[in-house]
């Protein structure tokens, strides 16, 4: 079969959801495949095949599923935006976002979620063909300099944010509430340490982890527990019944700590604390509750850094998320995702 690269490097023509494979196999033979792709790859394939991200939107089946997520692939907007036949043919070539999509299904991290070491044979049918870079690669290398696509960039979106009230600016007892106003400030105009963020991918993918930090930060002002000593504690029941469609919320124990990671950045530091030892399903995803019960099998314990308010600053977040949704219902998110603290004048 000839190879069919994506846009990402990823192989369409050994893809588990593409119609490539389906083609060539038995009923009998598919059944035996997709349970292997949900073991190592951790989904079952789609019902519907995809068409190949090669392919123009126009060209897409209208039908709902992974043609949905095609057409909204942000590396492949980004490269029919630049004409690009795959990203290796781009002058920023690679990204950080290519980077961080080529980190998710290695075969270091398939190893790690399974326990277990992946065997040669399985690495070459299931993992390899999303290891994407290392087809990039090849082609970039051997690409001559005029055929290099100069990347078209775009103004970075700017967060509307409410100013500080006035009103409380000279109190001294809202000091942490100040702090807490400039830390939602600062990441709302945060890139996450992302480079390139003037692209279109990777200003998509600035955008999705701007909404799942403050969706978390604002489910655990909401629904988070103030301990005795000052740390607040989210259960994953309420994280899952509350991020309310957000795309990119972690499902793993590594992409939780990859999103902890760029907290920490900021001054927010969290840790996941089990609560049993049977703390992941058969296919290494986190779960949510402890096996037979509705008890929650982890807590996600979260701390603030002094220069962001400390303990102080975490009480703050507390009773700012209560006000507003008393407040403003609905509408109480909108207004934390512009820092707007005008409720607690009153």
């Amino acid at each position: 079969m000839e190879m069919i690269v994506g846009k990402c490097g990823n192989m369409c023509s050994g893809c588990p959801w593409g119609r490539h494979l389906r083609a060539e196999m038995t009923p009998e033979k598919w059944g035996i495949y997709v349970e292997e792709v949900k073991k190592y790859v951790g989904y079952y394939p789609a019902k519907n095949p995809c068409h190949g991200c090669q392919t123009p939107d126009d060209d897409l089946s209208k039908e709902v599923g992974v043609h949905n997520f095609l057409r909204g692939c942000s590396v492949r907007k980004c490269a029919l935006e630049n004409d690009l036949e795959n990203c290796a043919y781009c002058s920023r070539y690679p990204c950080d976002h290519l980077v961080v999509l080529d980190q998710e299904h290695t075969r270091e991290t398939v190893s790690k979620r399974l326990g277990e070491p992946v065997p040669d044979d399985i690495y070459e049918k299931h993992v390899k063909i999303y290891e994407g870079m290392k087809q990039l690669d090849v082609i970039h290398v051997g690409l001559s300099d005029d055929r290099i696509v100069a990347v078209q960039t775009i103004e970075p979106k700017k967060a509307k944010l409410t100013e500080f009230p006035p009103s409380l600016t000279e109190s001294k007892k809202h000091a942490g509430l100040r702090k807490l106003h400039e830390t939602l400030s600062s990441l709302a105009h945060s890139s996450f340490g992302l480079k390139d963020a003037d692209t279109l991918a990777t200003q998509e993918m600035v955008t999705a982890r701007r909404a799942v930090i403050f969706r978390l930060l604002w489910i655990l002002a909401v629904h988070g527990v103030l301990d005795d000593k000052g740390t607040m504690m989210l259960d994953p029941l309420s994280i899952s019944a509350h991020k309310k469609g957000t795309t990119g919320f972690p499902n793993t124990e590594g992409a939780w700590l990859r999103l902890i990671a760029l907290m920490k950045n900021s001054g927010v530091r969290a840790e996941i604390v089990p609560q049993t030892d049977d703390l992941y399903s058969g296919l290494g995803w986190l779960r949510d509750r402890i096996p037979k019960t509705d008890n929650p099998a982890w807590f996600l314990k979260v701390d603030f850094d002094a220069e962001i308010g400390g303990r102080d600053g975490l009480r703050w977040l507390h009773k700012y998320g209560r006000r507003l949704e008393k407040e403003h219902g609905k509408r109480a998110f909108g207004r934390f995702k512009k820092a707007d603290m005008r409720v607690l004048e009153a």
